[in-house]
């Protein structure tokens, strides 16, 4: 099995850890691989999206980061029909999209949301 180097930060390691403790696995090779799986269903379900597609995308984020997310859901505000924010404990918030539109611009919107390092959970679920 070919080896790869990684940079990773100190938070990235600790969740990595965690990751490897609660799922059971013996090495951090193990738990990376267990997150590409699931990485790769995430993808796979995205590229299944056809045609008018609705559905719910889930965030949580620190309250400190609201500007950006605001930014990010004014540029894709034909996608979405209903905004719900909520404040949780410790400084999150969590945020509930209603989305509707084409496959490729709620394809669009997800790449985006999920490339913004500072959300710490994005779930999408479409129906």
């Amino acid at each position: 099995m070919p080896v790869v180097s990684v940079s990773l930060t100190e938070k990235n390691i600790e969740l990595l850890e965690r990751i490897q403790d609660s799922l059971g696995l013996t090495g951090r090779s193990e738990a990376i691989r267990a997150c590409l799986r699931s990485a790769e269903i995430e993808m796979r379900k995205k590229d299944e999206l056809r045609g008018e597609v609705e559905g719910v995308l889930v965030i949580v984020h620190d309250s400190h980061r609201s500007n950006k997310l605001d930014e990010m859901r004014h540029e894709f505000q034909e996608q979405v029909s209903t905004q719900i924010h909520s404040h949780l404990e410790n400084s999150k918030c969590l945020e509930v999209f209603i989305v509707k539109g084409k496959a490729e611009d709620i394809r669009r919107m997800l790449d985006t949301f999920r490339g913004e390092d500072h959300f710490e959970y994005i779930q999408f679920v479409s129906f």
